[in-house]
């Protein structure tokens, strides 16, 4: 995938969880798949099958699987959501939870 495909897809995906998180909206099972869907296809980052995304308050939530993990990955997508600040949440578990809190 070009640079430049990425960077189009995130920033639609951050609109949408942007959205969501500042009007506080509902979402459902399935808008959480489509989410699932869009960063595991769209953008190759290597999401947890059952956990996924999650989203709450004021920021969303990412349980990345590490195994052959391209780092850079974490890069491009931390530069690309830009009204987020990323950050990495203890757990027990292989997995590695990324917190993206929307910014003021």
């Amino acid at each position: 995938m070009s640079e430049e495909t990425f960077d189009v897809i995130a920033s639609k995906l951050q609109g949408d969880l942007a959205d969501i998180i500042e009007n506080n909206k509902e979402v459902n099972d399935y808008e959480l798949i489509v989410y699932k869907y869009v960063f595991i296809s769209e953008l190759k980052i290597p999401l947890h099958e059952d956990l996924g995304v999650e989203i709450i308050e004021d920021s969303f939530i990412l349980y990345i699987i590490p195994d052959n993990l391209e780092f850079e990955l974490l890069r491009k997508l931390d530069d690309a959501f830009d009204r987020f600040k990323a950050s990495f949440m203890p757990n027990n578990y292989n997995i590695l939870k990324m917190k993206f809190l929307l910014s003021d």
